[in-house]
């Protein structure tokens, strides 16, 4: 039987760690982003993620964002990637991307997404 949505409210500044604990399976989930964020760092030479704030906070929506510094101006601009569905991992639409009020303002570098789904699957007893 499928499951229905449930739509649940999340601080608006959340990052993946903020809820790990309410995923459906936070390993699985986790290692889909890392893939997502290590296609876009050798695509782009960085990746970040943001979630979605305003869907389902067992599997939130994801952008997946990379940052440009222009050493001339000494200015640093973030780009949109993709984003995704939380529970295909399938690409959405662009325009879901121009919806900034669904993305979290807070991200998560790639090295800090690799350091949680570390923990994740090491967690100390």
């Amino acid at each position: 039987m499928a499951r229905r949505a449930v739509l649940v409210s999340m601080a608006t500044d959340s990052t993946i760690a903020d809820v790990v604990q309410t995923l459906d399976n936070p390993v699985e989930y986790v290692r889909r982003i890392l893939e997502k964020l290590e296609r876009c760092r050798r695509a782009h030479g960085d990746a970040q993620v943001r979630i979605g704030v305003r869907g389902r906070v067992e599997c939130p929506n994801y952008l997946i964002e990379y940052a440009v510094h222009d050493p001339k101006t000494n200015q640093t601009s973030v780009h949109p990637d993709a984003a995704y569905s939380g529970s295909t991992h399938r690409e959405l639409a662009p325009r879901h991307i121009e919806e900034t009020r669904n993305w979290s303002p807070e991200e998560m570098n790639i090295t800090a997404v690799s350091a949680l789904i570390g923990r994740l699957r090491n967690p100390r007893d």
